[in-house]
This record gives structure tokens, C-alpha cells and sequence, in this order.
């Protein structure tokens, strides 16, 4: 079993599904050592794209947040502000 390739264009919930499918397999116990070795890297692969899509969007996610009470005045502030 050769370690699938992961399609450059492939969607965050496409990536999560084909993981979860990996996790699945694998907690399964029905995999030889070795078809099991490859579903593992091929998962930690899958879980690299995930990551990386999620550090992606969370960088663009800005709050919208009211300035100085008024209404009619926003300002936007860097996701990162949200967190703690």
C-alpha cells in the first residue's frame, strides 16, 4: 500500500473526512503493520493540510468591534485578540 498523494486544492472538510477515515482504519486493527504505517503518515499528512487550512483562515478573521461606544464608528481587530 503506497501512501496516497493529497490533492493541492483539497477543501478543509474533504481533508477532515479522508482523516477521520484514516483513524477509522486504523482503530480497526484489521491493517498489517505495514498498511498501517502508511495510513499513519498518510493521516499526518492529512492533519498538516488541516492545520495549516485553520492557521490560514484564522489569520484572516478580523472582530469587528464598536470604537469608543459609537455606533456608527468600527474598527477591526486581529483575530489573535479574540484568544486568552
Amino acid at each position: 500500500m503506497a501512501v496516497k498523494k493529497i490533492a493541492k486544492n483539497i477543501k478543509f472538510e474533504e481533508a477532515l473526512a479522508e482523516l477521520e477515515e484514516q483513524v477509522r482504519l486504523l482503530e480497526s486493527g484489521e491493517l498489517s503493520l505495514e498498511d498501517s504505517l502508511e495510513v499513519y503518515k498518510y493521516g499526518v499528512e492529512l492533519s498538516k493540510v488541516c492545520s495549516g487550512k485553520l492557521e490560514a483562515v484564522k489569520q484572516e478573521v478580523e472582530k469587528i468591534v464598536v470604537a469608543d461606544g459609537d455606533d456608527d464608528d468600527y474598527r477591526l481587530a486581529p483575530f489573535q485578540d479574540l484568544e486568552g
